[in-house]
């Protein structure tokens, strides 16, 4: 990273890692989502599963982790769901009643 000093690394997996610009990121980009649309960050949702996800999960109003996240991941997190593997997404949307 010495040689990018205008990048940074989020890391997602223990043997792997994004390289981004410095001081962006995907709450970055969820934010100009909102305010483009006329959205809070409050009325949103998110799902991760990996350590890049952390700033995302914690600056929506509901944070879902994956059940195959790592417990770092799952502590930003306002709820848990099963992993990718287990129809997490769907099942994370069924516990907020957002689908049947």
């Amino acid at each position: 990273m010495p040689v990018i000093p205008d990048c940074e690394a989020t890391r997602w997996y223990p043997t792997f890692a994004d390289v981004i610009p410095r001081g962006s990121g995907k709450h970055i980009g969820i934010a100009k989502v909102c305010e483009y649309y006329g959205f809070s960050l409050d009325e949103c949702m998110a799902f991760g599963d990996g350590g890049n996800d952390k700033t995302m999960l914690a600056c929506v109003g509901t944070g879902i982790a994956m059940g195959n996240a790592a417990d770092d991941v799952k502590a930003v997190a306002n709820y848990s769901t099963t992993s990718v593997d287990e129809d997490g997404i769907a099942n994370g949307l069924k516990h907020f009643g957002l689908i049947d």
